[in-house]
């Protein structure tokens, strides 16, 4: 499902070790997979641009599997999908039909 919120992530050397969404820490387990994500609808932008005044068409994503680190919770299992956008990170996606059902219940 599509979240795009933003979220805060703390970094080990260049790769996320744990991020914080709605105020959860969560911590990621497992080896982080990295890959660049282009743009959506970058073609829509102006036909021609200054040299070096574009934005650039990919970003960097990393899909981490994460469980929540705060005590109480119930552990609960999720893929997510965290991108780098210029100096924030937002949290783009998440796959888990149990964690689907809490938030749009």
């Amino acid at each position: 499902m599509v979240i795009d919120e933003p979220v805060i992530v703390e970094l080990v050397r260049e790769t996320p070790v744990r991020f914080v969404w709605r105020g959860v820490p969560y911590g990621v387990v497992g080896e982080p997979e990295r890959w660049l994500r282009r743009r959506e609808a970058w073609w829509r932008g102006a036909p021609r641009a200054a040299r070096g005044a574009a934005p650039p068409l990919d970003r960097a994503v990393w899909r981490v599997d994460a469980i929540p680190l705060a005590a109480g919770l119930e552990p609960l299992d999720g893929v997510f999908d965290l991108a780098r956008l210029g100096a924030g990170w937002r949290l783009e996606q998440a796959w888990n039909p149990e964690l689907e059902m809490r938030l749009f219940a």
